[in-house]
């Protein structure tokens, strides 16, 4: 299940989406809007995307990481709009009969969706602004 939205999510609520009695090991990355960064203070982030694009590009990493890692359910949301520090960015959440190949497949889909996904992020720091494509 992919979903590129603004409003937050609730982990227990997405969990409970993909539940697989088949599975034993459920792999959760949680990516939150950090307080520093290079040593500065982040005030908030503006998160842009090209939603239907990015939709895409996410179901294409996510069959590749089923195909590569014998994923058996998946779940990627990623977040867009202003954020401030602690909010919740991404979730991708990975099921799999076994526990080595669902971390690893968590670590893959993350870095892909860095890599090749179109978001996009606008830091406010405190003494500066600055975008960077991709997330």
């Amino acid at each position: 299940m992919i979903k590129i939205q603004k409003e937050n999510f609730s982990i227990d609520e997405e969990l409970k989406k993909i539940k697989n009695d088949k599975c034993g090991a459920s792999v959760i990355f949680l990516g939150t809007v950090k307080s520093e960064m290079n040593g500065k203070k982040v005030m908030k982030l503006e998160l842009d995307a090209y939603v239907e694009m990015a939709e895409k590009k996410l179901h294409e990493i996510e069959i590749d990481a089923k195909k590569k890692y014998s994923i058996v359910e998946s779940s990627i949301i990623h977040r867009y709009g202003e954020l401030c520090v602690g909010d919740s960015i991404v979730l991708i959440i990975v099921k799999s009969i076994d526990r080595t190949k669902s971390f690893e497949a968590a670590k893959y889909i993350l870095e892909r969706l860095k890599e090749e996904a179109p978001l996009f992020k606008k830091e406010y720091m405190e003494d500066k602004v600055f975008w960077h494509g991709g997330i």
